[in-house]
């Protein structure tokens, strides 16, 4: 045990950070008997993705970790069906809620606007936004 370096790295490899990822989900799946896993939805423009989702299944829950738009199809609706692809999967799963984090500089009325409510906020978590926690109830 003496022999421990400590390193910050800048630019960790993926591997490296797997890792950790790794770590802490076998520890949580040790307590809650479950693993999580991640799936992803995409909107496409021909080849090009222009949207699309990052998200996590917990145990009981889905998590939105990413969702994105690319500026010029805002507006069209991309987003509501990504949301209502996420809500489609969590219903067949059975899954009573999804859960979301985004700025208010970013997309909490979008948020409101399709069932999630906020259920906690960080004041000036990043400069002078808030970090808004939300959640949608599914069953």
């Amino acid at each position: 045990m003496s022999n421990i370096e400590y390193i910050i790295e800048n630019t960790p490899d993926a591997s490296d950070d797997k890792v950790i990822r790794n770590g802490i989900v076998d520890f949580n799946a040790q307590i809650i008997r479950e693993k999580s896993s991640h799936f992803s939805v995409f909107a496409k423009d021909c080849v090009q993705i222009i949207g699309g989702a990052l998200i996590w299944e917990h145990s009981d829950a889905l998590y939105i970790d990413v969702l994105w738009c690319n500026e010029q199809y805002r507006k069209l609706g991309i987003g509501a069906k990504i949301i209502t692809m996420i809500d489609d999967v969590a219903k067949k799963k059975r899954l009573p809620k999804i859960f979301v984090d985004t700025y208010e500089f970013q997309a909490q009325a979008f948020y409101e606007k399709h069932g999630f409510y906020c259920i906690g906020t960080i004041p000036k978590y990043l400069k002078n936004y808030d970090r808004i926690f939300m959640r949608k109830d599914i069953l």
